[in-house]
């Protein structure tokens, strides 16, 4: 396997280029760039490690470069080779874990031993990250496991006593399998919010009817709702509604919606429906419910960001996840809520799914 490290040398400048692109050429793979849009291009088509970065370049300034590359990977260390700087493009370098910052005309020596100890660094941060995706995979695999099977007996107890079960049994029975269904969602919306971020995840196509899928994902919450007195419903059109996507992540963005309404939904209904948009080319997910609703203000930060509202109970991570999975498949996912008056989710996906790039996936 070839570990050579990956340069990508940003500068109009044709002469500082060429002589760090001679310096670096005989132990990194160079790659290398006139302008912003173009080194973008290769960052999305090429594993990098370090960019050297000039400021000032026609076209896209060199500090929103940095801060597109950051936002790809922030894990790529980014070295200012520069003439041109300034107190606003070093605080913005500094918010942006700059590694460090060198001027023009450069030393060669001081720029060869920055480049070397900025690939140490990545390559560390990349063995912590490998450290802990391997040690999620581990603890999810010995959580599920038993996890799995209290499901599954819990289960087949319910359905093979249900006849000579008083009142009470039956609510422990709905609570243990609540509670277990909740812990094991839990882990799997950390592996996959993980997944995410580590851009590791994989889109898995397949037709399927969305209203059966819909209400299979209510059928495993029937219990949950149960337990809180709600009732939860699924429109009774039982037309076939054939979308071409990734079942098991809309499924997971499902669950979310539904466990975010019945945990806030201290009484009243849950009401699922699906329906092709007006111009066909999406299909619409909705998820109502008579809870005690959303603020204004707090709902991009429920969805958006992993800190919840002071307000709201929780991690927050599921709505997160949804929000997530949703752009994954090329979709998007709108709220309505006010306080007191309930919350109404809409996922839109398309049709035929595309990739996260945004290309056709199938068609």
């Amino acid at each position: 396997m070839d570990n050579r490290a990956s340069l990508l040398i940003v500068d109009d400048e044709r002469g500082p280029t060429e002589s760090l692109r001679m310096v670096f050429k005989s132990e990194y793979d160079v790659f290398t760039a006139p302008g912003g849009q173009e080194a973008l291009d290769i960052l999305h088509t090429q594993p990098i490690d370090v960019v050297t970065l000039d400021l000032r370049m026609p076209g896209m300034p060199g500090v929103e470069v940095m801060e597109h590359i950051k936002r790809h990977d922030p894990d790529i260390e980014i070295i200012v080779v520069t003439g041109y700087a300034s107190l606003d493009t070093a605080v913005r370098g500094l918010r942006n874990r700059v590694f460090d910052y060198v001027t023009k005309p450069f030393d060669v020596p001081q720029i060869s031993d920055l480049v070397h100890r900025a690939v140490q660094r990545r390559r560390e941060s990349q063995r912590a990250r490998r450290a802990k995706d391997d040690f999620l995979a581990n603890l999810s695999h010995e959580l599920r496991t038993p996890l799995s099977a209290i499901i599954g007996y819990n289960s087949i107890l319910t359905e093979e006593l249900h006849t000579r079960l008083n009142e009470d049994q039956r609510v422990a029975f709905d609570r243990i399998q609540a509670n277990s269904q909740k812990l094991l969602n839990l882990i799997e919306t950390v592996l996959l919010l993980n997944s995410l971020d580590a851009g590791e995840l994989q889109i898995t196509l397949s037709s399927f009817d969305v209203r059966e899928t819909l209400r299979r994902v209510a059928r495993q919450f029937a219990a949950a709702a149960r337990q809180r007195g709600l009732t939860l419903s699924v429109d009774g059109d039982a037309t076939a509604l054939w979308l071409t996507s990734d079942e098991h992540k809309l499924e997971r963005i499902l669950w979310a919606l539904i466990d975010n309404a019945v945990k806030f939904t201290p009484d009243g209904s849950i009401a699922l429906s699906s329906r092709l948009s007006a111009d066909r080319s999406m299909v619409e997910i909705s998820v109502r419910d008579t809870g005690v609703g959303i603020q204004n203000a707090d709902i991009a930060a429920l969805v958006d960001d992993i800190t919840p509202s002071p307000r709201a109970r929780g991690l927050g991570l599921g709505l997160r996840m949804a929000s997530r999975l949703t752009d994954f498949l090329g979709g998007r996912l709108r709220v309505r809520s006010a306080p007191g008056n309930g919350t109404h989710f809409t996922v839109a996906v398309p049709v035929f799914a595309v990739d996260p790039r945004g290309s056709a996936l199938h068609s």
